[in-house]
């Protein structure tokens, strides 16, 4: 651990600026990761039209 003050304040802002990357890479991870199972749900419904008619169901018993 540094003893004086600046390096101290260095280490700080290196450490911010590292969180700060790590959160924003995992959100867009996170993100696209949610954009492809829904493009893949989308397919496999669009697909399938019993799976298009079980998820009509789903929603209208959702909605209603």
């Amino acid at each position: 651990m540094p003893d004086d003050l600046y390096s101290l304040i260095i280490t700080g802002v290196i450490a911010v600026v590292v969180l700060w990357l790590v959160v924003f890479v995992v959100r867009k991870l996170i993100g696209v990761a949610l954009l492809i199972a829904l493009a893949i749900g989308l397919w496999m419904v669009w697909n399938d039209s019993s799976a298009l008619g079980h998820w009509a169901d789903t929603i209208i018993k959702y909605l209603n």
